[in-house]
């Protein structure tokens, strides 16, 4: 009888929780509770097992030695970065899996940067970790408490706890002791007996939206991915469809500076998830459907009610020449004299356009008002060199050693020397009274 052996894997095969659901593990997780299952501490199954898959020396030393390189470096391991995919690799390898993948951001590598992306620390729900521990499931992070727009718990309608209830310490993203719902400072459950503090309507508003469209991203098939472009492109038919491609109104509908939204739009820059979600959030509509709807099928029922008015609001002002060429003809003689930006703002007109119209009269404004602010600053340097000079010859009739901490305190001007104009004119009077000593002495001796 012809038998078929299936290679056996190092490390057990378990399965990871929530799978293709908002809800799904998170890679540290699931170290954590690799290590768990086989009866020994996080440390021992990365210093014997994973780092020596990982062919890097510096791991290998830090293992050896007690160095901390691994785990500061687990910061990213629930992200898209090679530290992740290497990870993913690894522990796939050793476990005989093939869908770790799903346990980290990789999906959204072309879509969001990782700029505010993944916290820094750990955080988690208190009640989901009670209610897996009294009934007896299995205790495991998922990867939604790792991302850092995620304030609150959905099912628990409660905030994440971001240190530990009992030893008050924040907890890193992975421990060499940390075991699944326990503290690895103190080692007590992370639940806590006080009551929960509630979440108010407004703020419940916008992480409830922010938490259930993160999960139902990170809940998506992996084979689904999205890509930056598509938010180009939406924000670019957006702007030209509802705000007849007037940028600066588009940006103070979002609450966002206009160089920030016309870069975005330009893929110049792209928003962090955060970012994403803000712009989703005042457009009404699920990340998912702006991701992949057009604008017809958008659910934007309050643009589309106020979207008369917001046509109006964006037909452009006519300009009237004569009157900004006699503003800008005062700029010039005004004293003290103004800036470009200062006369842009009184004219409520852009500055560009300013330039773009009366480039000439705005080159003058604009290097009358620099070379003013030169000599203001000049003015000032000379005028503080008189007091150091002052103070300095009085502690030395005085027998007193004018140090840069005297001298500030004669003058009554804290870190008067840290200029370095100021700094080298008290020494230059030091090496001219004889009085310079070099590094051998801190300028703050007496």
């Amino acid at each position: 009888m012809l038998s078929i052996q299936v290679p056996r894997s190092i490390l057990y095969n378990i399965e990871p929780i929530g799978i293709e659901t908002g809800l799904v593990e998170s890679l540290s997780s699931y170290l954590t509770r690799l290590s768990y299952e086989h009866n020994i501490n996080v440390s021992h199954l990365v210093n014997k097992i994973v780092i020596p898959e990982m062919n890097k020396d510096y791991l290998e030393r830090s293992s050896k030695y007690g160095g901390n390189s691994f785990y500061e470096g687990a910061k990213t391991i629930n992200g898209y970065t090679d530290n992740s995919t290497e990870m993913v690799y690894i522990l796939g390898k050793l476990t005989s899996r093939i869908d770790l993948t799903s346990l980290t951001l990789f999906k959204l590598k072309n879509l969001v940067p990782l700029r505010n992306l993944l916290k820094e620390t750990f955080s988690w729900c208190p009640e989901c970790i009670k209610n897996w521990k009294d009934s007896h499931k299995s205790i495991y992070y998922p990867l939604v408490w790792y991302i850092k727009p995620i304030k609150i718990c959905f099912e628990h309608k409660c905030y994440l706890l971001e240190k530990c209830p009992r030893c008050f310490r924040k907890i890193d993203i992975l421990r060499r002791q940390m075991i699944p719902g326990y503290c690895p400072n103190c080692f007590n459950l992370l639940i806590q007996d006080q009551v929960i503090k509630e979440i108010n309507n407004q703020e419940w508003e916008w992480h409830s939206f922010v938490y259930l469209n993160i999960e139902s991203l990170i809940g998506l098939n992996s084979s689904k991915l999205f890509a930056k472009e598509n938010i180009s492109k939406q924000l670019s038919y957006i702007n030209h469809y509802l705000f007849s491609d007037n940028i600066c109104i588009f940006a103070e509908f979002l609450s966002i500076p206009k160089s920030t939204l016309r870069a975005w739009i330009k893929l110049e820059n792209t928003p962090t998830l955060e970012g994403l979600l803000k712009v989703c959030f005042k457009l009404d509509t699920t990340i998912m459907d702006f991701l992949t709807k057009s604008l017809q099928n958008m659910t934007i029922s309050h643009l589309n009610e106020n979207q008369k008015t917001i046509k109006e609001k964006v037909i452009r002002r006519k300009l009237d020449l004569v009157a900004i060429e006699n503003f800008l003809k005062e700029g010039l003689i005004c004293d003290p004299p103004i800036s470009m930006t200062a006369a842009a703002r009184i004219l409520n007109r852009d500055k560009r356009v300013l330039y773009l119209n009366f480039p000439v009269y705005c080159k003058q404004i604009s290097k009358r008002y620099r070379d003013y602010i030169n000599l203001e600053s000049i003015q000032r340097i000379e005028k503080l060199k008189k007091e150091i000079k002052i103070a300095f010859y009085y502690l030395a009739n005085q027998g007193i050693y004018p140090s840069s901490g005297k001298i500030q305190t004669k003058t009554k001007k804290k870190g008067l020397l840290k200029e370095r104009i100021l700094q080298e004119y008290w020494k230059d009077l030091l090496a001219q009274n004889n009085l310079y000593r070099g590094k051998g002495r801190s300028s703050n001796d007496e």
